[in-house]
């Protein structure tokens, strides 16, 4: 339903109660469904996908209606498939940010689950098209309601005291560079139609509501632009200097690339639909299309805007400072760095770029390099699509944040893919008294190493929820028989090396007794300030479904503000620093070590800002999935 587990206005997680069947009919599910209907109707793409949309929704046949009726009812749902939610907006609708691979994994859940309407069906020229278009529309419908959509990462800390601080800020930006006659208003981030003298020149609070609001819209948004290259945004200090935030070319192309999608989706919101002119009457513009569509003049606009933004903070008197990537991996436009497809994809288009500057085309040759372009930009970009929707898989069978922290409170999990999916995966259960816990660093990373994460986690769920084992040399036991008589790991060597490294633990919270046993991964402990390496005492047999293949377990009793950790070798393993070396769990341990007084999520922070530093100083690519589990007992 709509309403459950939604956020407020304030942004606070609500558990509300369902609304009644009848009133949720009558004020959501109908009027969105005849809305949406009539305004596909009305729109020019109607005409493309059907002849049957002549008639009004009241004169449609009642299997036709309820094909409009299914889809607003899936809505709430599918939306927050995608982690994006909906709830009421107070004076002013919030632009939502949605990607365009997010619109088309949203109109492939429709179409899967609504052209079992026979009589609609039959229809449609284009179902997947008309899904696609059909999505875009649903935000504007929304808001016509008075509902908007949100992304908790997104809204979680904004305030509304910051917004307006950042919107008259934005404001008085524009007033400074309107004197100085430097920009054109049609270019710039707060643009509206109208008249520049009476409306532009205003003071804040005098300027008409949907100018005042757009740019109030704008200062909401700055703070996500800053969240998808991974900072949160905070008030400075009295009698300390703000932190100089200076941005590099990757950083300000994901923020540009953000900016393009907040006023794309500000333009539909307010009616506007793609057309090769721009009409303020039709309400059409040429450039509402995906960011790499765009000419290099108008991605040059977003940049130059996004280039601001410090400027802006430092008006208020804020600043920017990194955070965990734990807190960004659910934005799907954030900033992945470590990623091989889109380096090939930045690489790529550099290339093109760096050529282009050296030799002058005939128009013949420029055409053909433009469609081998797009050609190759296609191919990489559904070879990211299967990559996203193959993170979206691995990210919907892992533990939920809420549910580790329920499990234990002081903790972090910090968890870094070298390949947008990973080999490293990490498993947490709860039976009674018992927390059953674990890393796992399956061979290799990226896709295959995805797939044996996805069924070594199968079968450690199978081993703890359904079997009921606890005993981590147990669960030890059915994995890896399990895995192996998979893989066909047998005698006979007919079947594939693949395997996977664990440390598994069961912690007796009533006692705070200890059991773990692993394969090659140690535990670490700190206890009253010494750090304790328990190593792995198992290795893996291909022959563990015999009775007699036995996996050790040992026992440690933990004290109160005891501090375990467990990692996969990807952290250690990092090459970086001056001389091209690899981290080494020495260094890795030591710098735990100096961790000790720091709060777990500031350990996160500081584990993350410490690798990062480590693989930029020889400009190092991250080598493997990076996998760091911190619990404080």
């Amino acid at each position: 339903m709509l309403l459950r587990n939604s956020y407020n206005s304030d942004n606070q997680l609500i558990q509300n109660k369902l609304p009644d069947k009848k009133d949720y009919m009558k004020l959501f599910i109908n009027p969105l469904a005849e809305s949406l209907y009539q305004d596909f109707r009305k729109s020019g793409y109607a005409i493309q996908f059907s002849e049957n949309f002549d008639k009004e929704f009241e004169k449609l046949t009642i299997a036709e209606q309820s094909f409009w009726y299914d889809l607003a009812a899936e809505i709430p749902d599918k939306f927050r498939t995608l982690n994006l939610f909906i709830r009421h907006f107070e004076d002013f609708c919030r632009t939502c940010i949605i990607t365009d691979d997010e619109v088309r994994v949203l109109a492939q859940k429709d179409q899967d689950i609504l052209l079992s309407n026979k009589s609609f069906q039959s229809s449609i020229k284009d179902p997947q098209k008309f899904f696609v278009e059909l999505n875009y529309l649903i935000p504007f419908e929304l808001k016509k309601i008075g509902y908007e959509i949100i992304r908790y990462e997104e809204a979680f800390e904004i305030n509304i005291i910051m917004i307006r601080k950042l919107a008259r800020a934005i404001h008085s930006r524009y007033l400074h560079e309107i004197k100085n006659q430097t920009i054109k208003a049609d270019n710039y981030i707060f643009y509206n139609p109208g008249n520049l003298e009476n409306q532009y020149v205003s003071d804040f609070d005098d300027l008409p509501d949907d100018i005042k609001y757009s740019n109030i819209d704008n200062a909401v948004h700055i703070p996500t632009k800053l969240l998808s290259i991974g900072y949160k945004i905070r008030q400075v200090k009295k009698g300390f200097r703000p932190f100089a935030l200076h941005l590099n070319q990757e950083e300000i192309e994901t923020m540009a690339r953000v900016e393009h999608i907040r006023w794309s989706w500000e333009k539909r919101l307010n009616g506007w639909a793609y057309g090769n002119y721009k009409d303020e009457l039709k309400k059409t513009h040429p450039s509402l299309i995906p960011y790499e569509q765009l000419s290099e003049s108008e991605k040059q606009k977003d940049r130059e805007l996004v280039k601001l933004i410090p400027a802006f903070l430092h008006d208020i008197d804020y600043e920017a400072f990194p955070v965990s990537p734990n807190r960004i991996k659910k934005l799907s436009y954030a900033i992945k760095p470590q990623s091989s497809i889109h380096k090939i994809l930045d690489e790529t288009r550099e290339m093109n770029t760096q050529i282009r500057n050296l030799v002058s085309l005939t128009p013949e040759l420029e055409e053909m390099v433009r469609i081998r372009n797009k050609k190759i930009e296609e191919a990489i970009s559904e070879v990211e699509g299967s990559y996203n929707y193959a993170q979206h898989i691995q990210e919907t069978f892992l533990p939920h944040d809420l549910y580790i922290r329920e499990c234990f409170t002081d903790s972090f999990v910090l968890f870094k893919p070298k390949d947008i999916v990973s080999g490293d995966f990490y498993f947490f259960s709860r039976q009674e008294d018992l927390i059953i816990f674990a890393t796992i660093d399956c061979t290799g990373h990226g896709i295959p190493g995805a797939l044996l994460s996805t069924l070594g986690y199968g079968i450690l769920d199978q081993a703890v929820n359904e079997i009921k084992l606890t005993d981590p040399s147990l669960i030890l036991h059915h994995l890896y028989s399990k895995i192996h008589r998979f893989l066909r790991n047998d005698a006979e060597g007919t079947g594939i090396s693949d395997d996977m490294d664990i440390i598994l633990c069961t912690l007796d919270i009533r006692t705070n007794a200890l059991s773990y046993s692993g394969v090659k991964n140690p535990l670490y402990r700190i206890t009253k300030g010494e750090l304790i390496e328990y190593q792995a005492q198992n290795t893996t047999n291909d022959n563990c479904e015999k009775e007699d293949c036995q996996y050790i377990s040992t026992k440690i009793q933990l004290e109160i503000s005891d501090t375990i950790y467990l990692c996969s070798d990807g952290f250690s393993d990092q090459f970086g620093g001056k001389r091209h070396k690899r981290y080494q769990s020495g260094r890795l341990k030591s710098y735990l070590q100096s961790l000790l007084d720091c709060s777990m999520s500031e350990q996160s922070d500081r584990l993350y800002q410490e690798i990062e530093q480590w693989r930029e100083e020889n400009n190092e690519d991250q080598t493997d999935d990076i996998l760091v589990i911190g619990i404080r007992i």
